[in-house]
């Protein structure tokens, strides 16, 4: 998958993400997967997330494969393409092995004293399902260890 790192620029967080060909072929996959399916629901425009307007008028232009290659295009790199993604889980994983999580299950990162985390990067892998209430646990969780810290 891809690969990104955050940084600061003036005191302000700086987040770097580039999608691998594997990331970007599955983002395609998706784009066209639902065109399709708003095609067949009888959608009368479709448009991307692009910063340039890319669309899509079933029945008026070309098919989907001619709206794909304006997509194309376009692009999907930065500036190019807007994404949106919510409920970002483990990516800072709970465990006792520093070698395989980041934090420990008192919720404070192993390599950083007085760092924890508490949201769904804790998670080990992503719960399929809205993570809103484990969240809000691992949160009540976290403070009281947070607490006790202080």
């Amino acid at each position: 998958s891809g690969a990104g790192q955050v940084s600061t620029r003036d005191g302000a967080p700086q987040v770097t993400y580039r999608l691998s060909r594997r990331d970007l072929g599955h983002m395609r996959k998706g784009i066209e997967a639902g065109v399709r399916v708003l095609e067949a629901a009888g959608a009368k425009e479709i448009f991307t997330s692009q910063a340039a307007y890319v669309a899509y008028r079933p029945g008026q232009q070309g098919g989907v494969e001619a709206f794909m290659d304006d997509v194309d295009r376009h692009g999907y790199g930065p500036g190019q393409m807007a994404y949106v993604s919510f409920h970002q889980m483990g990516s800072c994983r709970m465990g006792n092995d520093p070698a395989t999580s980041v934090i420990g299950p008192d919720h404070q990162a192993h390599t950083v004293k007085g760092l924890f985390i508490a949201d769904g990067s804790a998670f080990p892998s992503a719960s399929g399902v809205n993570p809103m209430i484990t969240i809000m646990a691992m949160a009540h969780r976290a403070s009281r260890f947070i607490a006790a810290a202080c």
